[in-house]
């Protein structure tokens, strides 16, 4: 099989830009273990023991084992690609399998939001972070129930597919509670070690997805009413 089959019947066509690097990598995994016996639900499995020890490693509070941390976390997130792709190919995506999907993402980024604000207050002592990790944690949590209980009607928000290199058809939208950005910030502060900072941006970043996803479901209500 072609790479450019695997990514034309394995990826969907509302992946936000921020995903194709990820998913230019995710691919060619996925082509290789198409191959084999493995499993979408292995795949989930393992991504979810790598997320959940890189989630640790952040709370040690140690610059060397936040970069081992952030490689961890990303190649959880690949392999989160991974299981999705797998499951398209073979045409056995479903329902549920979609809603542990969404749960596990979720749950990871409550783990990771958890680690690097232990692992910030560890070094510091300055109860803010931890202030502010629990309102990332309640807006994630909101974000999560938002997501699979469907709110967003995904037609609304979703914007003419664009063509990109190698083979890769993606959406143009910009989700701003989409998982790809939720864990890049997330990374990214925690090495920076900008964490206070990187908190600020990802509550606001999913105030104003969780404001959205009500506006948008406010524009339903009165398109019923018409």
């Amino acid at each position: 099989m072609s790479l450019k089959k695997v990514r034309k019947k394995a990826l969907k066509e509302d992946n936000d830009l921020f995903s194709y690097p990820f998913r230019f990598i995710s691919t060619i995994i996925t082509k290789w273990l198409l191959k084999t016996k493995i499993t979408p639900t292995q795949v989930t499995i393992v991504h979810v023991i790598i997320g959940i020890i890189a989630s640790i490693l952040f709370g040690f509070g140690k610059y060397n084992l936040t970069v081992i941390a952030s490689i961890a976390f990303t190649i959880s997130y690949i392999l989160d690609l991974v299981d999705g792709e797998i499951a398209r190919y073979k045409g056995i995506t479903s329902k549920i399998g979609g809603w542990l999907d969404h749960i596990t993402d979720h749950m990871l980024l409550l783990f990771a939001i958890a680690g690097i604000a232990l692992g910030n207050f560890g070094n510091t002592n300055d109860s803010e972070i931890l202030i502010l990790a629990l309102f990332a944690s309640i807006f994630t949590a909101v974000v999560a129930i938002i997501v699979m209980s469907k709110v967003i009607d995904p037609k609304l928000n979703q914007l003419k597919a664009v063509r990109l290199p190698f083979g890769f058809k993606m959406s143009k939208k910009i989700h701003l509670g989409s998982f790809t950005i939720s864990f890049l910030v997330l990374i990214i502060g925690a090495l920076l070690k900008q964490e206070k900072i990187m908190f600020y941006i990802y509550i606001i970043m999913i105030v104003l997805m969780v404001i959205r996803a009500f506006t948008h479901r406010i524009r339903l209500m009165q398109m019923d009413f018409e």
